[in-house]
């Protein structure tokens, strides 16, 4: 972490931005809105929006006020200025910010410098950038969601995708989290379409792979790992339109993405020197005392009977009664609310497990957020890991917003087709059999 370095903030640059990013974003809420056929969605996007808008604002002052000027995105904004004016000028040799490394780091520096070289070096308004490129990947989320359980139980995901506070904070900055909220968020609508049989699912899916590799390949690799075994689900789709070719081809793509997969899993495991990087090592890195260390010595195992510690150290730590300072209690509220909203959703979460094989979407964010929870928790530092966190939400919400079908209404999924029309079947038993029964000849 680095020490802020004063940019300029001139605020008619900045109010300019905010106002086009505003009129951009108005136009997406509406054409979506339209698609969905849901009013609704305009009042509660727009309040998504504008609130995306507002945190970035609220992150440089958080910062300044009380991190202290301490934050990620310093060493990023303070590249991308002196990248900046050789972009203008079409010179993209990046020998003079310093970058040595694209993926990972250097490759936020570069895309700061693409947005200081449209909108000036102006922190306010890149800031207001990114956090509208994070909006946008939400309503990617949104996107996925609907078009997996075809328009139902979309309100309450999308009160909680566009209103949950560190989704909107954690992201309306210059980092990694706003770009991969974009990134994942095109992975995920690109995959529920492809999930779907719907076209241009593949169109989504390769850019978004893309930002991955070059954000957080640790990320991507979950991501892939879900949808290689959501590919591999059966569906009552891809049994009737998956066949000859389209199959060999499918069997072809799948192939290759658990390649892709496997070569990142390696890449990312190991350092140029062969080292490797395992997850009780990044636990031990993260901790100590001092600067950047006031909330590390979270405990970790690779052993999976911690698992149930680890979803508490991620999804629930800090409580309101262990909270410290301001910045963990305002977290603690919201790990409050998490529970309250976990709670609320028993009944969703215990069709979980059958859902995930009527839906590949649902198996792809069931194995993405377990396997989150299990390796994130390795950061081993609360602070990281609640800034991490966002990046799980919007995979996690989906499973506490499966639909359930009314009493009385059609069925959603093909187990309760099956399970009905089991039904329906041994009551027209039952009452064959009865009427065989009041027909039968009286004994002698």
């Amino acid at each position: 972490m680095l020490h802020a370095v004063q940019l300029p903030s001139e605020p008619f640059v900045a109010l300019i931005v905010a106002g086009v990013l505003f009129g951009l974003g108005r136009v997406i809420i509406q054409r979506v809105a339209f698609a969905e056929d849901n009013p609704w969605l305009v009042r509660i996007m727009t309040i998504g929006l504008v609130l995306h808008l507002f945190a970035a604002f609220a992150q440089i002052f958080v910062v300044d006020h009380l991190y202290h000027g301490v934050a990620d995105w310093t060493r990023y904004t303070h590249q991308g200025a002196l990248l900046a004016p050789d972009f203008r000028h079409f010179n993209f040799t990046l020998a003079g910010a310093n970058v040595r490394q694209i993926v990972n780091d250097g490759s936020v520096s570069i895309a700061t410098g693409i947005v200081m070289t449209l909108v000036g070096v102006n922190l306010l308004a890149t800031f207001l950038v990114f956090s509208w490129l994070s909006f946008i990947g939400t309503i990617f989320f949104y996107r996925a969601f609907s078009l997996t359980f075809a328009g139902a139980n979309t309100r309450r995901y999308a009160l909680m995708l566009f209103l949950l506070p560190s989704l909107i904070f954690w992201t309306a900055d210059v980092s990694k989290e706003s770009i991969m909220m974009f990134g994942l968020g095109l992975t995920a609508y690109g995959a529920a379409k492809i999930f779907a049989r719907r076209r241009g699912g593949f169109s989504l899916v390769v850019p978004g792979v893309a930002i991955g590799y070059y954000i957080r390949p640790n990320e991507l690799i979950l991501v892939l790992a879900g949808f290689s075994l959501a590919m591999m689900v059966p569906t009552a789709a891809s049994r009737r339109t998956f066949g000859g070719l389209r199959r060999l081809a499918g069997l072809a793509f799948l192939f290759s993405l658990l390649g892709l997969a496997v070569y990142l899993t390696l890449h990312y495991l190991h350092g140029g020197a062969g080292g490797k990087i395992s997850l009780q090592q990044t636990n031990a890195n993260n901790q100590g005392v001092g600067l950047g260390f006031g909330s590390s010595g979270v405990p970790y195992s690779t052993n999976l009977v911690t698992f149930p510690r680890d979803i508490y150290e991620v999804l629930f730590n800090p409580l309101p009664i262990k909270a410290h300072g301001t910045s963990q209690l305002v977290a603690a509220l919201e790990n409050t609310v998490l529970i309250g909203l976990i709670l609320m959703s028993l009944r969703q979460l215990r069709m979980v497990p059958r859902a995930a094989f009527a839906r590949p979407y649902v198996m792809l964010c069931t194995v993405y957020s377990g396997a989150f929870l299990y390796t994130f928790a390795a950061l081993g530092n609360l602070g990281l890991i609640e800034r991490e966190r966002v990046m799980l939400l919007p995979f996690l919400l989906v499973l506490l917003c499966v639909p359930r079908a009314p009493r009385g209404s059609p069925p959603r999924y093909e187990w309760e087709l099956r399970r009905r029309v089991r039904l329906q079947v041994r009551r027209a038993a039952e009452r064959m059999s009865g009427r065989s029964g009041g027909l039968a000849p009286a004994g002698r």
